[in-house]
């Protein structure tokens, strides 16, 4: 009895220690933080919403959403597509051991990005002066101009600056500065303001709460930056590379085609609320953007499902051991989507209860559409990594040639559909884009890899259970091993 006592605390400790390492592990550690801090956001950004609709009145809540659309588009293309490319060039500065080049890099990147984010805003800001004031929003978003030019500068700078420190390894840092510590002063800002009794707002007064948020952040994260840059031992280890500093054209030709890549995924999947704005009342606006930010919900296993497989396309793509990324695909595919099926299953039910506990009586009639969207988001489930099989296995251009073509199509259809026939079938439309674009990608994966990761109930119950026979076998092994030492 004592030894078999004795046996549990010893291979109690032996887990504890083992847990300890592992949470040590480098890699490990920056994927807890990735989850952790995607977690938050996505939980943070829909209950600012739903706090948002509730100091402000359902025409100044539409305007905010269509506000958000914009500076998220703004910040897309304002980033110039180097929040993707910085992370590639500061790891391999890194590798080579060429700091000087990396400090050089990172320091004429925020030079390009900071260009972009004055060059966007300030065009937004005229054009919704002048052009857009008679086509998007009315006086309401106008009257706004100035305070959504401002988030999206600081949505251009927040980007660049937090995808800097991942590609410096600093996966705290990019963590904390990708939104999360604008959305945590967000959420007290809010919660202040309302314990202090203010429950009608204005849409310039949550605009200007989001405006000093976000320049907070970004003053922290711009300060940490800048002091990571100077601290840093940044003598040149290779000396042939000082005569080769980065440049401009070199930079932007790696990032501006990412970032029309971006803008034909953004244009596939968000450009709806500007088409709705386009043709309907902010009140409408307010009604069918209430759904899509419930889609948070169910868009965070989507996030959580992309970066458990990043790890898995990383380890087993360079030794081309394309089965186990199969087998664990499905097995990541499959866990991520039940929990998903269950909420979608809720939203589809019972979406009108849900919209008025979350937004309030005046939501509600966004049931429908609710439904909709749910279905397009279990779509993308479905389907699997695709997108990020073809990204992280040099089919980049396969990627970019799909989402632009099922881009245009989605938008020119969608235009048609909600003229005619309203918001329902504009949700329609773009669950039939999102269909399209994931069903080609698969087809694309399955073609050029001779792979196919979706979502198989069954073969997701076949995996784990020859999973869990192998840590059993290995369990066996390990018990036999300590008894032939005793």
């Amino acid at each position: 009895m004592r030894s078999k006592r004795s046996s549990r605390k010893q291979s109690g400790k032996h887990g504890l220690h083992h847990l300890r390492e592992l949470t040590r592990n480098q890699t490990v550690n920056g994927g807890l933080w990735i989850f952790v801090g995607r977690a938050f956001f996505a939980g943070s950004a829909l209950l600012i919403n739903i706090l948002l609709s509730r100091v402000l009145d359902t025409a100044a809540f539409g305007a905010y959403l269509m506000a958000f659309n914009i500076a998220f588009f703004g910040g897309v293309f304002g980033t110039l597509g180097l929040n993707q490319s910085i992370i590639r060039f500061m790891a391999e500065h890194r590798e080579n051991g060429t700091w000087r080049r990396a400090k050089n890099t990172a320091l004429l990147s925020l030079k390009l990005a900071s260009i972009g984010a004055a060059g966007t805003g300030l065009l937004y800001i005229f054009l919704q002066l002048t052009l857009l004031k008679g086509v998007l929003g009315s006086e309401l978003m106008a009257s706004a101009a100035l305070w959504t030019g401002l988030w999206i500068m600081l949505t251009v700078l927040q980007n660049l600056i937090a995808e800097t420190f991942r590609g410096h390894g600093d996966v705290k840092q990019a963590t904390l500065f990708s939104g999360v510590l604008s959305n945590f002063c967000m959420l007290v800002g809010l919660g202040l303001m309302m314990w202090l009794g203010r429950s009608s707002w204005s849409l310039q007064e949550a605009l200007l709460l989001v405006t000093v948020c976000m320049g907070a952040s970004c003053f922290i994260a711009g300060w940490r930056l800048l002091k990571l840059l100077q601290v840093r031992n940044w003598q040149q280890t290779n000396e042939a590379a000082m005569s080769n500093e980065p440049r401009a054209r070199q930079l932007l030709a790696v990032s501006l085609p990412m970032m029309a890549s971006n803008v034909a995924l953004f244009m596939l999947t968000s450009s709806d609320i500007w088409i709705l704005g386009v043709f309907y009342s902010e009140s409408e606006v307010a009604i069918y953007g209430a759904a899509v930010r419930l889609m948070a919900v169910l868009n965070f296993f989507v996030v959580l499902m992309n970066t458990l497989m990043t790890s898995i396309i990383s380890k087993y793509f360079g030794s081309a051991q394309f089965p186990k990324i199969q087998n664990y695909g499905r097995i990541i595919v499959g866990i991520s989507t039940l929990p998903a099926i269950v909420i979608g299953a809720v939203f589809i039910v019972m979406g009108e209860q849900v919209l008025n506990l979350a937004f309030g009586t005046t939501y509600g009639s966004g049931q429908t559409i609710l439904a909709v969207l749910s279905v397009g988001q279990l779509i993308n489930l479905f389907a699997g990594p695709s997108g990020l099989l073809l990204t992280l296995t040099g089919n980049e251009r396969t990627m970019l040639k799909i989402t632009l073509i099922t881009s245009v199509v989605t938008v020119i259809a969608a235009v048609t559909v909600v003229y005619l026939w309203g918001p329902f079938a504009l949700a329609i439309v773009m669950v039939c884009g999102l269909f399209a674009q994931n069903g080609w990608m698969w087809v694309e994966v399955r073609r050029k890899l001779g792979i196919s990761v979706h979502f198989n109930p069954v073969d997701l119950v076949r995996q784990l259970i020859r999973l869990a026979g192998r840590n059993k076998n290995l369990e066996q092994q390990v018990r036999i091993k300590g008894a032939s030492y005793k």
